[in-house]
């Protein structure tokens, strides 16, 4: 009852109608882009955690920061994701509708063009939007390629390697997990209001994250050596190049015509 008192009051006037929340290390080359490309699509502020980063990342960030568009924590603790997401939610859900939890190799948007907020507004009876995601492989590139990100990468998997992350209700949350989390009430449902269980088909039409899992592949060796922040356990560098291999199966472009068509 309390939450969703809460939540009446929030809604009433919300400071933002749509947030995201990412940790990350060693990201610099890549922040500005996931940053400007998320705002694009409706993203209004960025709550992103630094796990002991020692690149250029302060350089990136500070033109956002000094707009208000960035809040940037120090967030110096091994295996940090899930405590980033709960501390940020400690702290701002009262001020943020809705708080994506992703990762800045993940680009959340509307197929359509649309703009990400006004797709959610059918969503508001619900604790947590479920977003299906494609993964994108190295699309054959061993170095990284001059360009965005969107644009090098363009080669995915099929249907049967998918997850989905999800968009919360701050109020509503008790446990933010890195995929799926558990609500106060409720459950957290796709964008076709269906629950997620193991091996069902994704649906990619309504929301959708690209998942550029492995950039090039020489981007790829440094993401296995500088760890998750997900866990403790050493990533296992020929099962991630194995894995890698399964992820360029089809061309897939939605993104670029998304943004066209926005």
């Amino acid at each position: 009852m309390r939450a969703r008192l809460r939540d009446r009051a929030v809604s009433k006037a919300p400071r933002f109608n749509l947030t995201a929340c990412a940790i990350f290390r060693e990201e610099a080359p890549f922040l500005a882009e996931w940053i400007r490309f998320h705002r694009n699509v409706g993203f209004e502020h960025f709550y992103l955690y630094n796990n002991f980063s020692t690149d250029d990342f302060k350089t990136v960030l500070e033109p956002f920061i000094r707009e208000g568009l960035v809040t940037l924590v120090d967030w110096p603790w091994p295996v940090g994701q899930l405590s980033a997401y709960e501390d940020c939610i400690r702290r701002h859900w009262h001020e943020a509708l809705w708080i994506g939890l992703f990762d800045i190799d993940e680009f959340l948007f509307a197929p359509d063009g649309r703009d990400v907020r006004s797709v959610l507004k059918a969503y508001r009876d619900l604790p947590g939007v479920c977003v299906w995601q494609a993964y994108y492989g190295s699309s054959g590139h061993v170095e990284r390629p001059q360009g965005p990100v969107i644009e090098a990468y363009t080669m995915r998997a099929g249907p049967d390697i998918t997850t989905a992350k999800t968009i919360v209700n701050p109020r509503m949350v008790y446990k933010p997990g890195v995929h799926l989390s558990k609500f106060l009430s409720g459950e957290g449902l796709d964008t076709h209001r269906r629950i997620i269980v193991p091996g069902m088909s994704p649906k990619l039409d309504i929301l959708r994250i690209n998942h550029y899992w492995s950039r090039s592949l020489a981007d790829l060796d440094q993401k296995i050596r500088r760890g998750d922040a997900s866990t403790s356990a050493p990533r296992d560098k020929d099962w991630h190049f194995d894995f890698e291999s399964k992820l360029n199966v089809e061309r897939d472009e939605a993104i670029l015509k998304a943004m066209r068509a926005g």
